[in-house]
């Protein structure tokens, strides 16, 4: 999103009330490097060297270092290729609090390695490599590349996967009590935060990690899977984060809400210039509880400032979830492939809980997404046949 900085607290990660980091555990933040010139290309960089940061990234990576001022950090890791290592170079001067000084390499943290498809614009292995890229949409665990010149074949996702756990299982023993910057890549991070909450390589593309975009997540301690995830993907330079699947299916805003607290009054800024077509709000049990003063009703006519033509539609507390699914299936089933529709639902935090874990395949009883009340966050399905992709969670004015 676009804002001005505010001047932020020392201990201030700026526009966000983060939880105090866990005594016996870790606080990660995720950062993807800045944008790439294979990324301006449109081609696979995979663990390649053969691209750099534009100087569009280095302008993101100091925006980002600007970001992180006074944000406290006990090590910072990242990956060896270039562009991950001079996103580091740009953002590491803007730094204000005391920082490590020494960073940490990890090999570990390098991007996917695709031999066959690297430095191939994403078009040409679309139209050429029609059943490889298939499984690398549907059932990426499964996919299966030749190794390099005498190399036997292997599982790219399976390898990266394997990188990422041995990363986790060696860094966090280390930095109980402490906050890490963990610089590295799309791919990686999204293993990285895969293995975190418990999803598997099958779900390698449901979380969208955008260039310069920030997580941040919490460990209670050091087994994988015993997390929290605070953020997802916080972009600076954009309002909302790219359709990285193209302006296509159906765009889903969750706004969570919750009596006695309101949203902050430039959250309605995250929209300006976007088309909602319709809003869903959930309404209050009974007749008993005045309409004009439902929290989730405030909370939408906030939020659609810039909206004034959305159609709005009311739904009891009780049908929201079964009358929500149905109308997520009409207008998949109703979208033209060249067409993106955008729906805003807003709701208590337990329904909008539950649509993400379904939508994620998460267990009824898993916490590790900690859903905050009055943020955004965004899911893109798209298309009827595509699986969703979590773009952003808990997105909020950093101005």
């Amino acid at each position: 999103m676009i804002a001005q900085l505010k001047s932020p607290q020392p201990t201030d990660f700026p526009g966000y009330d983060l939880p105090p980091v866990p005594r016996q555990g870790t606080r990660v933040i995720l950062l993807r490097h800045g944008r790439s010139t294979l990324n301006d290309a449109g081609c696979y960089q995979g663990s390649s060297e053969q691209s750099d940061l534009t100087p569009q990234g280095w302008l993101a990576s100091q925006r980002v270092g600007q970001f992180l001022a006074h944000c406290p950090m006990d090590a910072i890791y990242v990956s060896p290729l270039t562009r991950a290592q001079n996103t580091v170079a740009a953002l590491l001067p803007q730094l204000q609090t005391p920082t490590p000084k020494a960073l940490n390499p990890s090999p570990l943290l390098r991007e996917i390695h695709l031999p066959e498809w690297e430095g191939r614009s994403y078009a040409e292995v679309r139209s050429q490599e029609i059943t490889a890229y298939r499984c690398w949409q549907e059932t990426p665990e499964q996919l299966q590349m030749q190794g390099e010149e005498g190399q036997e074949s292997f599982y790219p996702v399976q390898d990266l996967y394997q990188r990422a756990a041995q990363f986790w299982q060696r860094t966090l023993p280390r930095h109980r009590g402490q906050t890490l910057l963990v610089v590295s890549h799309g791919g990686t991070n999204q293993a990285l935060l895969n293995l975190a909450l418990g999803l598997s390589p099958r779900q390698h593309h449901r979380l969208q990690q955008t260039h310069s975009g920030l997580t941040v997540l919490d460990f209670d301690g050091p087994q994988l899977g015993n997390s929290r995830l605070h953020i997802l993907n916080l972009t600076l330079t954009e309002r909302l984060p790219k359709l990285k699947a193209g302006k296509q299916g159906l765009r889903l805003l969750l706004l969570p809400c919750q009596a006695h607290i309101s949203p902050a009054p430039d959250l309605a800024d995250l929209l300006q210039g976007e088309t909602v077509q319709a809003a869903v709000i959930e309404d209050g049990q009974s007749t008993q509880t005045p309409r004009p003063t439902y929290p989730c009703r405030q909370a939408n006519q906030s939020l659609l400032r810039h909206n004034p033509e959305t159609v709005v539609f009311s739904v009891q507390r009780s049908q929201l979830w079964h009358q929500w699914q149905a109308a997520i299936d009409r207008s998949l089933q109703g979208q033209h492939h060249d067409g993106l529709t955008t729906v805003l639902a807003v709701a208590q935090p337990q329904p909008l809980q539950r649509l993400l874990k379904t939508m994620l395949t998460l267990p009824d009883d898993a916490d590790g997404l900690a859903l905050k009340s009055n943020t955004l966050s965004v899911v893109h399905y798209p298309s009827a046949q595509a699986r969703p992709i979590l773009q952003t969670m808990n997105l909020a004015p950093t101005g």
